[in-house]
């Protein structure tokens, strides 16, 4: 007499094995290896197979998700960006989970620079610059995660700000400008610019101070009633009357380095 239940076992142990084979088979040697690095969290190993495996198995939109995903982990957050992009083409199968990857690295990110400016608020400068540096690496990576996730680049923007790197500051806040279109980012980016200008016309290089001014009244989205707009304007007067002044006094006065 049959036995129902282990003939079922049988059939059952049958098809998981079938499966497996089937499995196997749809995917390279480097690709199963890949994937298992990635679960292991073995991400440059996960890299350097995942890469070698999706050159034959080209839409396999896991492949490319687990590839992108390990990409950013280990720093390579332009290639991670293209294979996110490539995993999405095949199917939105990982959308969610790309979603989520956006949301903990953003998360982690909002942590740090608030980390940041509470050690600010203690004094501890040190520890405060170390915040702000992983914020912006979060950020970083989320802004390759998701491209279009504008408060990440803002965020990176204050974090820059608040570490005097004035120039990567100015930089970020200036590339995302257009997308936003917003008056708040216009004044952000004038008052950095404001700034600068300022100290150069502290400085008395009044040809440095003109043109951080003039940056200012540049600005796209920036209200010509803003307070920025409204002083850089009577501070480029006040440094060309300066400039003039020197060089009256001095016609062969060399140009300012």
């Amino acid at each position: 007499m049959i036995n129902i239940k282990k003939s079922s076992y049988l059939v059952l142990v049958c098809f998981i094995l079938i499966s497996g084979i089937y499995i196997y088979s749809c995917n390279s040697m480097e690709s199963t290896t890949g994937k298992l690095a990635y679960q292991q969290k073995d991400y440059e190993k996960a890299v350097t197979e995942l890469t070698k495996g999706l050159q034959n198995d080209k839409t396999d939109d896991e492949g490319w998700y687990m590839l992108g995903y390990s990409q950013i982990e280990t720093g390579r957050y332009e290639d991670a960006r293209q294979s996110f992009k490539t995993s999405l083409s095949i199917s939105d199968k990982f959308a969610q989970n790309i979603k989520f990857f956006w949301i903990d690295k953003f998360n982690l990110g909002i942590n740090s620079f608030n980390d940041a400016t509470k050690s600010l608020g203690k004094k501890d400068t040190v520890l405060a610059e170390r915040y702000f540096h992983q914020s912006i690496h979060y950020f970083k990576a989320s802004t390759y995660i998701i491209p279009d996730s504008i408060v990440s680049y803002q965020i990176i923007g204050d974090a820059y700000s608040y570490l005097g790197k004035t120039d990567s500051a100015l930089a970020v806040y200036t590339s995302i400008i257009d997308k936003s279109k917003s008056k708040t980012d216009a004044d952000a980016i004038a008052k950095l610019f404001y700034n600068a200008g300022l100290k150069e016309r502290e400085a008395e290089r009044w040809e440095k101070a003109i043109e951080m001014f003039s940056k200012v009244i540049e600005i796209k989205y920036l209200p010509t009633d803003d307070k920025y707009y409204v002083n850089s304007q009577f501070n480029i007067g006040y440094a060309d009357y300066q400039l003039a002044a020197k060089i009256a006094a001095d016609p062969n006065a060399k140009k300012e380095e």
